[in-house]
């Protein structure tokens, strides 16, 4: 009986010890569970949220844009070739050079585009200069703001310099040819990356620095007849006429001229073979 007794005693003790202990631990985890959760909602309150972006945005504010400048100009001129030596004349006054520079002349009308950089500082400038040197049929003007992209490349690159950094640091450290060997390796990758965005970011920088604008201009032919009827008197418009028609004169006269001397060899073989036919029969005729 007393040995039931104790067995009792002992179960009974250890029935609620366990109790005890699985209670201490539903409420320490409890405690876990809260307070991570609580961290994790602190770090996802909209407050944090916008701290963050107005931190960005206030980041990219306080830098200067970088806005690459654009232009494209279509103009009719009198005189071509002088103004497309002034326009790049101008633009090298200006510290800038003409890109490319293309001519092309037809029967109709004589055509060429130019290409020109220049410094951003001075692109208004000779913009307003090119614009002065004809008539204007079409004009464009427009930006690209890259400033976030140029922000993003250099972040990159210095990222990536330090981590090549790192590496030669590591390097120096190796002893086993096959870490050395997987060492070298990295970088060389993290290298030809980072010489890679250093090309994007000059190039990014140049388009920055130097603003570009594309100028086509063309001459008609006889341009110097071309003008607004409307807006000349009578006087005027009889002298245009009158140049017109000399113009007209001038051009067939010369035509017919070019015609002469085109059929001149012709003309000469017919000459001399009917200069030998006269001579035969006049030879005939002596003889009877």
């Amino acid at each position: 009986m007393k040995k039931a007794l104790v067995l009792f005693v002992l179960i009974l003790f250890c029935v609620s010890g366990c109790g005890s202990i699985n209670q201490s631990a539903k409420e320490n985890s409890g405690r876990v569970e809260n307070s991570s959760s609580v961290a994790y909602d602190e770090a996802l309150t909209p407050e944090a949220g916008e701290n963050s972006e107005r931190n960005n945005t206030s980041e990219v504010k306080n830098l200067e844009r970088k806005i690459i400048q654009n232009a494209e100009i279509k103009l009719r001129v009198e005189d071509l070739d002088a103004v497309c030596d002034r326009i790049k004349n101008k633009t090298i006054e200006l510290e800038g050079y003409p890109n490319d520079y293309t001519v092309v002349t037809n029967e109709n009308q004589s055509n060429a585009s130019l290409s020109l950089k220049v410094p951003s500082t001075n692109y208004a400038q000779l913009l307003d200069f090119i614009v002065k040197q004809g008539k204007a049929d079409f004009k464009r003007e427009y930006t690209n703001d890259v400033t976030l992209e140029y922000i993003d490349l250099d972040a990159r690159v210095k990222v990536l310099k330090t981590e090549e950094d790192s590496l030669l640091t590591i390097l120096n450290k190796a002893e086993k040819i096959d870490d050395i060997l997987k060492i070298k390796a990295q970088i060389t990758a993290t290298r030809q990356e980072r010489e890679s965005l250093e090309g994007q970011l000059k190039a990014l920088h140049n388009s920055i620095e130097y603003a570009t604008i594309l100028v086509t201009l063309y001459q008609p032919a006889n341009s110097e007849i071309n003008v607004n009827v409307e807006n000349l008197n009578i006087f005027s418009r009889c002298g245009r006429a009158l140049v017109y028609g000399f113009n007209s004169l001038t051009g067939a006269i010369g035509s017919v001229m070019v015609w002469f001397f085109t059929a001149l060899p012709a003309l000469a073989l017919l000459t001399l073979i009917l200069l030998g036919v006269l001579l035969v029969r006049k030879n005939r005729k002596s003889g009877q």
